[in-house]
């Protein structure tokens, strides 16, 4: 399973998911990026990411549900969008994304993408 993972590790508020990555590195083919273009360039099965909004981990499957206004951190940049545009051209036909919510426990977030990595 490959999961690419977005997020700042100098920014607290949106460094979780590359710290569980990190922690989680023998779970799964996980891929820190560092910039946007790597949406294009990687096969992956997931995208995670820090998520405003949410109290949750979650799992978006449908683009449709998500706020297209930076919704995702990537620096500023809209990954909803940009995703959005890739599924109408055939690039990609479903995205599944991990959004942790900011401020989330670690070890509780940890242990919650294990599970859904695991399927137990």
């Amino acid at each position: 399973m490959r999961i690419l993972v977005f997020g700042n590790p100098y920014l607290e508020y949106d460094s979780l998911a590359v710290e569980i990555a990190n922690e989680l590195k023998d779970e799964a083919d996980f891929v820190i990026c560092t910039s946007p273009e790597q949406i294009m360039e990687e096969k992956f099965d997931y995208i995670m990411d820090a998520v405003e909004g949410i109290d949750e981990i979650k799992v978006f499957d449908n683009l449709k549900l998500l706020n297209p206004h930076r919704m995702f951190s990537l620096h500023d940049f809209d990954v909803t969008f940009f995703l959005g545009l890739m599924e109408k051209l055939g690039k990609i036909d479903q995205v599944k994304i991990i959004g942790i919510p900011i401020g989330y426990d670690k070890e509780k977030a940890k242990n919650k993408v294990k599970e859904l990595l695991t399927g137990h």
